[in-house]
């Protein structure tokens, strides 16, 4: 997102786009942009267009941009061209959020926070729209690192710790190798335009 333009997505090129030039960025500058969230990090400046714009992440109202992604696809390579395996990846189920019975600002700011930046619904709806296809992997622990687990991200340990209880499910052992399968054959098992298909009502 733009910081001055929250809400609205920018896609950040290095390719030509038939509506917009590419930007002048590397991958280390989308990297940074992306991971821009607030309080957590600081917004990030790109130059574009002999100007500099400040960027931060799309966490907040488009934290699982698969759509977004599909359509961009969709317009850099037109409805012919074919997708084997489409991967997403969550950062875990949130859990049920009840509305806060404290009438504090902060509960309530924390409390939309969480709703925001909840995947999982776009996820499952994503997932009941693909069901026909093959392609489709969706990998997400049961459990991520939750409200009261803030800084948990500063403890590499939490996270290793997660993340191998959820590669140690057997279910889940499945799902990788399917999806790299997909990814290993890359005979294009769905058009763009099918996924596109696929996008209505998805938003």
């Amino acid at each position: 997102m733009y910081k001055n333009h929250v809400g609205v997505p920018c896609v950040l090129r290095n390719y030509i786009a038939r509506h917009e030039p590419p930007t002048n960025l590397t991958i280390a500058e989308a990297m940074l942009a992306t991971c821009a969230t607030p309080p957590l990090f600081t917004s990030t400046s790109i130059e574009k267009d002999f100007t500099t714009f400040e960027y931060t992440s799309g966490d907040l109202g488009l934290s699982n941009p698969t759509g977004e992604i599909i359509a961009e696809a969709h317009r850099a390579f037109n409805d012919d061209a074919t997708v084997a395996c489409l991967l997403s990846i969550g950062c875990g189920h949130s859990g049920v959020k009840p509305s806060p019975s404290d009438s504090g600002v902060a509960t309530w700011i924390d409390f939309l926070n969480h709703v925001t930046m909840d995947s999982e619904k776009t996820a499952r709806e994503m997932a009941a729209k693909m069901k026909h296809l093959t392609l489709y992997h969706r990998l997400s622990v049961d459990y991520g690192l939750s409200a009261n687990q803030l800084n948990a991200w500063r403890d590499p340990v939490v996270i290793v710790t997660h993340t191998t209880a959820y590669l140690g499910d057997l279910e889940v052992a499945e799902r990788i190798n399917r999806c790299a399968d997909a990814i290993n054959h890359s005979d294009g098992f769905a058009t763009l335009e099918q996924l596109s298909r696929c996008l209505i009502n998805i938003r």
